[in-house]
């Protein structure tokens, strides 16, 4: 069920996770909070390779993100400073055009310059 109008949904999200951890009295560690991650990973490419139900996915792929989250408190990353590197990737992204980068072995790379 969405709220009608989210605000922002990283930090709630960050807040709901943070709040779940809290709840059960647990803190994130590594490296159990990477193998959590990596489960979940693991299940979210299973959903979108064998199943074409649009609900599964997307509820793997929050869980892919809660426990996202979970591995950055682990490593000591506050929700600001991942908020922070996700602007500094979409301003990456933005930069790049068809000038820099191009579609090579199945992935957006920077284009190949030739040395003379």
């Amino acid at each position: 069920m969405c709220p009608s109008a989210p605000s922002d949904p990283l930090r709630d999200l960050a807040r709901s996770s943070s709040d779940f951890y809290a709840r059960f009295k647990v803190s994130p560690r590594l490296p159990d909070a990477a193998d959590h991650f990596m489960e979940e990973v693991r299940e979210f490419v299973e959903a979108v390779t064998l199943y074409a139900d649009k609900v599964q996915i997307a509820e793997e792929a929050a869980d892919v993100l809660v426990t996202l989250l979970g591995t950055c408190y682990a490593a000591g990353l506050p929700t600001e400073d991942l908020v922070e590197g996700i602007y500094a990737v979409i301003a990456k992204n933005d930069s790049k055009t068809h000038e820099t980068h191009e579609y090579r072995d199945r992935k957006i790379r920077p284009r190949q310059v030739l040395k003379e």
